[in-house]
């Protein structure tokens, strides 16, 4: 006996959220647009997650292209003792680091390459050759560099 087919439940269309006020669409986005946009997406954010018991990170721009949009995200977790959210990376860091001439205090530090700011995120032992990862500061894009280099930059920005 053949069975008759399931029927589909209709997915919800993936449009964008609408307010019931429309705005009418800056021509483009600025720093200081999109600066104001995260800080207002993160205090919903908070308020949200607070409602449940939750803490927010994150709200960092990324993939920015002033004539189109830009990506955030937030990551929203169980605070711990000191109020941060559990990384991994973090973690892994902290584990890794003097493996690779760093202190375990370095992860989130922030050090210049170039007349940039980077800010260490990350470290991936499957990369010897440049197992340090960091974001430049300005946009948030990834870049991969030799822990030797990354030490040496950080003894360059201590006072």
């Amino acid at each position: 006996m053949k069975k008759p087919p399931r029927k589909r439940q209709p997915s919800a269309p993936k449009a964008p959220a609408q307010t019931r006020v429309k705005v009418q669409p800056p021509r483009n986005l600025t720093p200081e647009l999109c600066d104001r946009l995260r800080r207002d997406m993160m205090k919903a954010c908070l308020a949200v997650a607070e409602t449940h018991g939750l803490t927010v990170e994150g709200g960092d721009l990324t993939d920015i292209d002033l004539r189109h949009s830009f990506e955030i995200s937030f990551r929203v977790g169980i605070p711990q003792e000191d109020g941060a959210i559990y990384s991994p990376n973090k973690a892994m860091f902290e584990v890794l680091a003097p493996h690779f001439g760093l202190e375990p205090s370095d992860y989130g530090r922030t050090f210049r390459s170039k007349d940039e700011l980077f800010r260490i995120v990350a470290i991936n032992p499957n990369r010897p050759k440049y197992p340090v990862s960091a974001e430049r500061v300005s946009d948030g894009r990834g870049f991969k560099f030799p822990a030797d280099n990354v030490a040496m930059y950080l003894l360059r920005s201590d006072p």
